[in-house]
C-alpha cells in the first residue's frame, strides 16, 4: 500500500479512483454498490458516479480493430505520403464510427482504445475552462509564426482557430517535475515546467483538482498498473525534492492532483496526423475536451476509426 501524505492534493484523488474503480466493478460484475465517501464534495460524487456509469457502458460494448504496428522506431507520423503508402499495404479490416462510449480491443483482446463520450458534466468542464484562463499569458505566447516546419507544427498559427468563446489560442505543456527537452537522466535532474513557475501555478494547480482527480479515476479503471506506478512515482518524486531542499518543485507536487507526470493545454488547434515516437504501448494518453464548439471529429486512420468528439469527451489510448 501506498502511503500518500494527507495535505497532497493526491490524497483526494485516490479517494475518488478507488470509488470509481469500486463503483466500475459494482456496474459490471455485480459487486455491491460503493459507499460514497465523505471526503469528496457533492460536485466531485456526481462526476464520478458520471464517469463509473460511463466506462461500465464502453466496456460492455467493445469493438475490434485490426493493430499493426509497423511504423519505424522513431518516425513521427507527419508525412503524408509515408502514411497512405502504410495504409495501402496494411488497411485496416473494416471502418469503425464511434458515437457512444465503446472499448476497441486488438486481435488478443486487449483494450487499445477507451471512447467516452459524456464521461465529464458540465461543472468539470467549468472547472477546466477556469484553470485554462488562468494560463492565458503563456498560451498567447506560445503561438509561433514564419516558416512552418514539421518539428513546429503544434504551436504555428496557421493551425489554430479563432476562438468563438474568448478562449486564448494556444498550446502549452505544465509538469510539476519533469526533464528539459535535451536533458534526460542520470546526467540531468527534473525541472518544474517554466509554466508552472513563472506564472501562476498553484492557482492553476487549485482549479485543475477536480478535474485531474477524475481523469486519475479514469486511468485507475482502464489502467491499474500505470495508476499505481504513476502514483509511487509522485511519491518519490516528493520525497527527492524534500531531500535536495527543492522548495518550489515540492509545492508544486503536494498541489498536483493529477498522477500523469504533465499535461497539454490545446486550445483550438488543428491536430495534424502524428505519432510520438518516444511513446510505448504500455502507456495510455488520455484526451478531454471541453467547450462550446460544432461538430467535430477524431480519425486514427490506421486503425481505421473516426470517433464523435464532442464537449465532454474522455479518448484514452495506447502508446
Amino acid at each position: 500500500m501506498i502511503h500518500i501524505p494527507p495535505d497532497w492534493a493526491l490524497a483526494t484523488t485516490h479517494i475518488a479512483s478507488e470509488y470509481v474503480s469500486r463503483q466500475f466493478l459494482a456496474l459490471i460484475g455485480g459487486w455491491p454498490n460503493a459507499i460514497p465517501p465523505l471526503e469528496l464534495d457533492f460536485v466531485m460524487l456526481v462526476a464520478c458516479s458520471k464517469l463509473a456509469s460511463t466506462l461500465a457502458d464502453a466496456y460492455r460494448n467493445p469493438d475490434v480493430a485490426r493493430y499493426a504496428d509497423v511504423l519505424q522506431m522513431m518516425e513521427k507520423g507527419i508525412n503524408p505520403a509515408r502514411k497512405d503508402s502504410l495504409l495501402s499495404r496494411y488497411p485496416p479490416d473494416s471502418q469503425i464510427h464511434l458515437d457512444r462510449p465503446t472499448v476497441v480491443c486488438d486481435k488478443f483482446s486487449i483494450i487499445v482504445l477507451w471512447y467516452l463520450p459524456g464521461a465529464i458534466d458540465l461543472v468539470i468542464q467549468n472547472d477546466m475552462a477556469a484553470a485554462t484562463a488562468i494560463m492565458s499569458v503563456p498560451l498567447a505566447r506560445s503561438v509561433t509564426s514564419g516558416a512552418a516546419t514539421n518539428n513546429q507544427w503544434r504551436t504555428h498559427s496557421s493551425n489554430f482557430y479563432p476562438s468563438q468563446c474568448g478562449g486564448t489560442l494556444g498550446c502549452i505543456n505544465l509538469s510539476p517535475a519533469w526533464f528539459l527537452q535535451g536533458h534526460p537522466a542520470p546526467k540531468f535532474h527534473p525541472h518544474v515546467s517554466a509554466t508552472l513557475k513563472l506564472f501562476d501555478g498553484q492557482s492553476f494547480c487549485q482549479a485543475m483538482q477536480r478535474p485531474a482527480a477524475l481523469i486519475a479515476a479514469a486511468l485507475r479503471v482502464m489502467h491499474p498498473n500505470l495508476y499505481w506506478s504513476s502514483l509511487a512515482t509522485k511519491i518519490a518524486l516528493g520525497l527527492w525534492a524534500a531531500d535536495k531542499k527543492l522548495d518550489k518543485m515540492g509545492d508544486r507536487l503536494r498541489e498536483w492532483a493529477s498522477v500523469f507526470t504533465a499535461l497539454a493545454i490545446v486550445c483550438n488547434r488543428r491536430l495534424l496526423m502524428h505519432r510520438d515516437p518516444l511513446s510505448r504501448p504500455q502507456w495510455f494518453d488520455v484526451m478531454t475536451t471541453f467547450g462550446n464548439y460544432g461538430v467535430a471529429r477524431m480519425k486514427m486512420p490506421n486503425l481505421g476509426i473516426e470517433s464523435v468528439y464532442p464537449a465532454g469527451s474522455m479518448i484514452a489510448g495506447s502508446g
